[in-house]
């Protein structure tokens, strides 16, 4: 069974030692967690322009952004023997990111015995919103 508050602080530390291959490859924590609480974090990442298409980062790195940030989240309420799936998301694009530092910002709005709903915001150095992303999370026995 996975313990959810060992994989935050490890993420916290950025200690990538038992990172799954995709991480990896994704480098998906070359970002920071510098917030969380229940049911929240916050998560700074500075644009990588290796993801970048020829203007901006690529939509779909910034969905699995998306994705790991609703997972994050979701991460701070969930019991040792409770795991999760991805089984829907949803992202709207407000604008294009091409430099600095997106404020990732996760939340989880609602639980329920089976699923839960998570929002995530992402911000740019002006503070306007690059994207809001939602996720439906089904929640398995570990």
């Amino acid at each position: 069974m996975p313990s959810w508050k060992n994989i935050l602080d490890r993420i916290l530390d950025q200690d990538m030692g038992k990172a799954p291959p995709h991480v990896h490859a994704l480098k998906l924590y070359d970002g920071k967690l510098t917030e969380i609480g229940e049911g929240r974090i916050t998560y700074e990442w500075p644009v990588n322009p290796e993801f970048m298409n020829p203007q901006a980062v690529f939509g779909g790195y910034l969905a699995t952004l998306a994705d790991q940030t609703c997972s994050f989240a979701l991460m701070t309420l969930l019991k040792d023997d409770q795991n999760f799936t991805t089984v829907d998301l949803n992202l709207h694009y407000f604008r294009p990111v091409t430099s600095g530092t997106l404020k990732c910002v996760g939340e989880v709005v609602n639980v329920s015995r089976t699923q839960a709903y998570v929002e995530a915001t992402f911000t740019n150095d002006d503070g306007k919103i690059a994207l809001k992303a939602r996720a439906v999370e089904r929640l398995l026995k570990a």
